[in-house]
């Protein structure tokens, strides 16, 4: 009786649903990383329409990066706070990093281990400047959490056919969201490789992400009469046209690699040179252990990272770094292959040291970027303070570029600003430095601006003067993408 006794809870402790741990395990931590963001997140300008579920304000998306997902989103008709859906953002992507691990390792893994290798691929630097996306990228990342989830319970073949239909989805919600779906076959676990089964992967893959571009196309013919997605004048795009002028563009595709190894370990350079060798010795690793399971992860992050680069030499325009956020999937896989092969040779805390180093390095980045990212939204909610109680417009004189917040929160436009303001005063917000006749009239000493750092608040005849230095700190988006063209 006493041997039963003690044996039950070993065994219901081994019937937990793993699973469910793992995705619990990874939201936790997820939470505890972006701790600073939760009462309050960051929202990028172009990120408030879907927060207020304002369609218009996002319609020209829908021709310009062919989002119709996103557009649908915007269209639900209620509000929730973003709190809110930062929260189910980071469910939606604890369930994908969950379910992700939960099939790459199958029971060659404790759940812990599993929970190290999701947090190294969901905290590394790309993700963690989408995730300042996450009102409009929910719907996107619903999608992808879907078929995580319907990966882990049904076959690798049934999961292969539904890319028809969720990889046209996710690529009208993100573009580079296909290859996480692509990624959860190439990783997966206890599947027969060989070339003609990865051939026959990568052309179904091609395929559903052909259809989704149709789709796209066909839904611009229908609504915009373009077939196509011409790129936003405000990318400044150069299209190549001749050899010669691809051959200009193929810079911006190098240059957008190189941002990938020095901003994608958190500008860093020991984080960097950690990233590559340890990748390094992980991909020799898989590939002298077993060569198809390193040549089916490698062939996803090579042809995501050649169809961004065809994408900037036909284009011509600058990609940002989180766009190859889906390579760090692929590399986090490979460093939980190469614990698992240090583990098996019998140096078991050589293995365990190496994950809980690794995640708690980028656990510490993370952390400190949300914290970073975070600073214009405790500015912002001090100028908000200083401007209640006041009617009419707020008129904001000088440059945004001049507040030490915008650079550490790296704010994009001046929208970032007016958005953020009207949100939270319900107040008209005028930027004078972009509209300069609607100022006209303010007093030549208020639109000066403020001389010296921070704000300061007047009080005018049916308004307020939000006053800020003219002093800018830094280049405005727009403009240190054209200078670095020169």
């Amino acid at each position: 009786m006493t041997l039963a006794s003690a044996s039950r809870p070993v065994a219901q402790q081994r019937a937990l649903p793993q699973l469910p741990v793992t995705v619990a395990a990874v939201f936790a931590m997820l939470l505890l990383t972006a701790l600073f963001q939760l009462p309050d997140p960051m929202i990028r300008h172009d990120d408030y329409p879907a927060l207020l579920a304002d369609p218009a304000l996002f319609y020209a998306k829908t021709l310009t990066e062919g989002r119709w997902v996103n557009y649908l989103w915007h269209l639900r008709g209620f509000v929730t706070p973003a709190w809110l859906n930062f929260l189910v953002y980071q469910l939606l992507w604890a369930v994908y990093l969950g379910c992700l691990v939960h099939n790459a390792f199958g029971r060659e893994t404790e759940v812990w281990q599993r929970v190290m290798v999701a947090l190294i691929a969901g905290l590394s630097l790309p993700w963690v400047l989408i995730s300042m996306w996450f009102n409009t990228l929910i719907p996107g990342l619903a999608f992808v959490a879907l078929y995580a989830w319907l990966a882990t319970r049904l076959s690798e073949r049934t999961c292969r056919w539904l890319m028809l239909v969720f990889v046209p989805a996710s690529l009208m919600a993100y573009t580079t969201y296909p290859f996480l779906i692509l990624g959860l076959s190439l990783t997966r676990a206890g599947v027969a490789r060989s070339a003609r089964d990865l051939a026959g992967l990568l052309a179904l893959f091609i395929a559903s992400f052909a259809l989704g571009m149709l789709a796209i196309y066909s839904l611009n013919y229908a609504v915009h009469g373009v077939f196509g997605v011409p790129m936003a004048e405000w990318r400044n795009p150069s299209p190549a046209h001749d050899l010669a002028s691809a051959l200009e563009n193929s810079k911006l595709a190098w240059r957008f690699m190189v941002s990938l190894i020095q901003k994608g370990s958190y500008n860093n350079e020991a984080l960097a040179l950690l990233q590559a060798a340890l990748l390094a010795g992980a991909v020799l690793s898989v590939m002298r252990r077993d060569k198809w399971r390193a040549l089916y992860i490698l062939s996803g992050a090579g042809m995501g990272l050649a169809l961004i680069c065809l994408q900037v030499i036909r284009s011509g325009i600058d990609m940002p770094v989180r766009s190859g956020g889906f390579l760090w999937i692929f590399g986090a896989v490979f460093i939980g292959l190469l614990a698992v092969e240090i583990r098996d040779s019998g140096r078991a805390r050589m293995s365990r040291n190496l994950l809980f180093t690794l995640t708690a390095v980028y656990m510490v980045f993370g952390g400190l970027t949300h914290y970073l990212f975070s600073e214009w939204h405790r500015v912002s909610r001090a100028m908000a303070a200083e401007l209640a109680g006041g009617e009419g417009p707020v008129y904001v004189t000088g440059t945004y570029l001049s507040l030490q917040a915008a650079k550490k929160s790296d704010l994009q436009k001046d929208q970032s600003v007016t958005f953020r303001l009207k949100h939270l005063t319900g107040r008209d917000i005028v930027m004078c430095e972009s509209r300069p006749g609607d100022c006209a009239n303010l007093p030549e000493e208020m639109l000066a601006g403020l001389q010296g750092d921070g704000f300061e608040v007047r009080r005018i005849e049916g308004g307020s003067v939000l006053m800020l230095s003219p002093e800018p700190l830094r280049e405005g988006k727009l403009e240190a993408a054209r200078n670095r063209r020169q």
